[in-house]
């Protein structure tokens, strides 16, 4: 009886102390949406394989975080590689407001994104949503580059439809589902956009992959490419050859986070590829040999570390 209370002891001993001498660290995130999605899966893995038990912190977007990580109150956040490279240099949506302290700790995946609109609706392409209830964000805002670079595409300008003021994505979202909105930008295949199609039915619009369509879009989505997607992705809302746009997404943290913590964070996440793989199809395309991928900005010295090691360090 002794020995088995002596196990017990020892084994709530050992269990106290690991929990002990576990580093938590916070992952700013969203609360909805694709990113949200992306954040709880990439917490989830790297806590589950290490020493490092990250906790997402979520807010309504992107921007509300992102300077938490520069100002050291949140050690990593994530976001499109858009997002990061205007607010590291202080242009486009952060305009004035460069976020210096910022370095990448890993490239995760193509971030894909488009419009969608109900399965029944008339519109077949951006060009015809003039005239239709689009939603509008505030200038500066990432949705507000996000439309302008879709409408770009097919040449057209936001004065050509009418404007549904939304403060955020989630209220778009709701505008979109409630019917005060004819279109939405969603993650293609993410946990909303399969809700919207098993209870109304959605269909996906597809952006022209002209040269010159492109160049036009780059003005406001620097970076970004197109994919084209067929039936045979088993995404719910594409039945047919659709082109939708990507940027790469991006795992970040402030530069004081200390190097030992960035390393054991970037080893964490190498060793959980099939994990994250099977997190959701929005991870479809990320790859441990890609998360050293050069994007234009600088990595955190831990990263490096780790990708040196690895073998995988562009040099």
């Amino acid at each position: 009886m002794r020995m088995k209370l002596l196990a017990v002891l020892m084994a709530a001993f050992t269990f106290s102390a690991e929990v002990a001498s576990a580093e938590i660290a916070a992952l700013g995130s969203t609360a909805r949406g694709g990113t949200s999605q992306v954040g709880r899966t990439l917490a989830a893995a790297i806590s589950e394989a290490g020493p490092i038990q990250m906790r997402p912190q979520e807010l309504a977007n992107t921007a509300d975080y992102i300077p938490l990580v520069n100002a050291g109150e949140i050690e990593f956040g994530i976001a499109n590689v858009v997002q990061l490279t205007y607010a590291i240099n202080g242009t486009g949506m952060s305009e004035g407001r460069p976020n210096e302290n910022l370095q990448m700790v890993a490239t995760l995946m193509p971030f894909r994104n488009a419009y969608i609109v109900r399965k029944d609706s008339d519109i077949k392409s951006v060009a015809e949503l003039k005239g239709k209830r689009v939603p509008v964000f505030a200038d500066k805002a990432l949705g507000d580059y996000v439309t302008k670079g879709y409408f770009a595409n097919a040449d057209m300008g936001l004065d050509q439809v009418e404007g549904v003021s939304v403060p955020n994505f989630p209220r778009m979202w709701s505008s979109f589902a409630e019917g005060s909105a004819d279109v939405a930008i969603v993650v293609v295949g993410a946990g909303n956009s399969r809700e919207y199609d098993a209870t109304f039915g959605i269909r996906y619009l597809s952006f022209d992959d002209s040269p010159e369509a492109l160049e036009r879009m780059r003005k406001y989505l620097p970076q970004t490419y197109l994919q084209k997607l067929d039936a045979e992705s088993g995404i719910p809302g594409i039945s047919e050859p659709t082109n939708v746009n990507v940027f790469d997404y991006t795992f970040f943290a402030g530069k004081d986070v200390s190097e030992e913590m960035v390393y054991k964070t970037v080893k964490a996440l190498w060793s959980k590829e099939a994990d994250l793989l099977a997190g959701g199809p929005f991870w479809k395309g990320f790859s441990k040999e890609g998360m050293a991928k050069a994007v234009g900005l600088n990595y955190h010295p831990g990263a490096i570390k780790f990708y040196k090691e690895m073998g995988v360090w562009p040099e």
